[in-house]
C-alpha cells in the first residue's frame, strides 16, 4: 500500500482525554474505548499514550483484543464489553481480563475454572453485571434478577467488580428513552443491593450521556467518540475543545495532461470540460476510500438528502468526494473511484508526482493495512517493529506488522 498512509495525532488523542477529565464528576473516572482497533488509530499506541497520561481503564468487544493490549504492556483495569465464549476464559481470566456477564450459566462455570485453576495459579474472575435496560443485545432483565442473585451467591470466585447499561438513544434530543433506561438500571440496581450483591463501581454514560448528565457519571464513563475527535451529533459540537487526530494521506503517483472531452474512468462517467492535468492517487475501494457505512435515515431531512445525493450521481456528481485536498486547495475526484486508483481532476494547478493528498477516509471503514503514521510530543514517530509472531490473527491488528 506505498504511497498511502493515516497520520495520527497522538497528542491531540491526549488532549482529548484532559478535555474530557475536565468535565468530569469529582469521584467519576475515564475509561478509554479502545474498541476496535481505537476506531482505526491503533489500539497499542492510543492505549500506551492514554495510560501514560494516567487513564485507568480500558474497554474493548472481544477477549482477543484486551489480550493484545496485556500482551502489549498495558497494566490498566480492561473490561471486556461483548460476550465471551467458555474456551476464551481461562486464558482471559490468566489476563486479569474483567469479563461481561450477560448470561446465568456463566457464572458457575466461570466459578469452576477459578477452582480448578490449582492454589498456586487461583484467583478470582473479576466481571460486570450487564443490565438490558431498552438496548436490545445482551445483558440481564429486572426479571432475571432473583436467579442472578442465587446463583452469584453460590459462586466464591466469582467477584461482582461493576455493574452497567449502554444507551441506545443518548445522542437524540428526545431524551425520554435514555431517562426510562436510566431508571430501569437504577431500579435492577436497587435490588440488586437489596439481594446482597453490592457492585465495586457503576457506569452507565457513553460520550453522548457523559456530556447531557454529569449526574450519572457515576465510578466510570464509558468514552470512545470524543477520544477519536468526534461529536456524537452534530447537537453537542463545541461543548468540548476537541481536536481530530487522524489524517489520511496519498501521493501522486501518475500525472498528465488530457484534452478537453477526454472520458475517465469506469463506465466513462466523468468528460474533462476543457484541457486539464489528470493525477491519479494509488488509493480506492479497497483501501475504505468512497465507503461509507449505511446511515438509517433520521427523519425526512435525512431521507431527502440520500435521495437527492443519489439522484444526481446519474448526471456525474458525486457528493462527499470533492473534499480531496492537494497542497490547500479542494480538488474533484474524475469520476468513479476505483478499487486501488482514484483519479483526481487538477486543472492547472502546479503539483508533481509525489506531492501528498489529503483524503476523506473514514476511519471506521478505513482498512487495516493501510499503514499508521504516529506523531507525538510534536514530533513523527519512527516506524515502529513488531517481532514476528507477536501478533494475533486478527486482521484489525495487521496495519502494525
Amino acid at each position: 500500500m506505498a504511497g498511502t498512509w493515516i497520520e495520527v495525532d497522538l497528542d491531540a488523542v491526549v488532549g482529548n482525554y484532559r478535555e474530557v477529565i475536565k468535565h468530569l464528576h469529582p469521584q467519576a473516572r475515564c475509561m478509554a474505548v479502545v474498541k476496535a482497533d481505537a476506531y482505526g488509530l491503533g489500539a497499542i499506541e492510543v492505549a500506551r499514550a492514554l495510560e501514560e497520561e494516567g487513564c485507568e481503564a480500558f474497554a474493548v468487544t472481544r477477549v482477543e483484543e484486551g489480550l493484545f493490549l496485556r500482551e502489549h504492556g498495558i497494566e490498566g483495569i480492561i473490561l471486556v464489553l461483548g460476550p465471551t465464549m467458555k474456551e476464551e476464559w481461562l486464558q482471559a481470566i490468566e489476563a486479569q481480563l474483567q469479563l461481561s456477564l450477560s448470561e446465568i450459566s456463566s457464572i458457575s462455570e466461570l466459578n469452576d475454572i477459578c477452582s480448578n485453576m490449582g492454589q498456586e495459579l487461583q484467583q478470582n474472575v473479576k466481571v460486570h453485571i450487564k443490565v438490558e435496560t431498552g438496548m436490545g443485545r445482551t445483558g440481564f432483565r429486572i426479571s432475571e434478577l432473583g436467579e442472578l442473585i442465587n446463583a452469584l451467591r453460590n459462586a466464591p470466585n466469582v467477584e461482582v467488580s461493576g455493574v452497567y447499561t449502554h444507551f441506545a438513544r443518548a445522542a437524540q434530543r428526545d431524551q425520554s428513552y435514555t431517562l426510562g433506561q436510566y431508571e430501569r438500571f437504577k431500579a435492577f440496581t436497587d435490588q440488586l443491593e437489596e439481594g446482597g450483591i453490592y457492585p465495586t463501581w457503576k457506569h452507565v454514560c457513553n460520550s453522548a450521556a457523559f456530556l447531557d448528565h454529569p449526574e450519572w457519571h457515576h465510578d466510570f464513563v464509558r468514552i470512545g467518540t470524543l477520544l477519536i475527535g468526534h461529536y456524537p451529533g452534530q447537537a453537542f459540537s463545541g461543548r468540548l475543545g476537541l481536536k481530530d487526530p487522524w489524517t489520511a494521506k496519498s501521493q501522486i503517483v501518475h500525472l498528465r495532461k488530457v484534452p478537453k472531452g477526454t472520458n475517465v474512468g469506469y463506465q466513462s462517467l466523468y468528460h474533462t470540460k476543457k484541457e486539464t492535468k489528470l493525477a491519479v492517487i494509488p488509493v480506492g475501494y479497497a483501501d475504505g476510500f468512497g465507503v461509507a457505512p449505511h446511515f438509517v435515515p433520521q427523519g425526512w431531512l435525512d431521507f431527502l438528502k440520500i435521495v437527492i445525493k443519489n439522484f444526481i450521481a446519474l448526471f456525474g456528481i458525486f457528493l462527499g468526494q470533492e473534499r480531496v485536498e492537494l497542497k490547500g486547495r479542494t480538488v474533484r475526484v474524475a469520476g468513479k473511484i476505483g478499487m486501488q486508483l482514484t483519479v483526481l481532476d487538477v486543472g492547472g494547478q502546479d503539483c508533481m508526482l509525489g506531492d501528498e493528498v489529503i483524503i476523506p477516509l473514514r476511519r471506521t471503514v478505513a482498512n487495516a493495512r493501510v499503514p499508521r503514521r504516529y506523531r507525538k510530543n510534536g514530533q513523527m514517530l519512527s516506524k515502529r517493529v513488531v517481532k514476528e509472531g507477536i501478533l494475533p490473527t486478527c486482521p484489525e491488528y495487521s496495519h502494525l506488522v
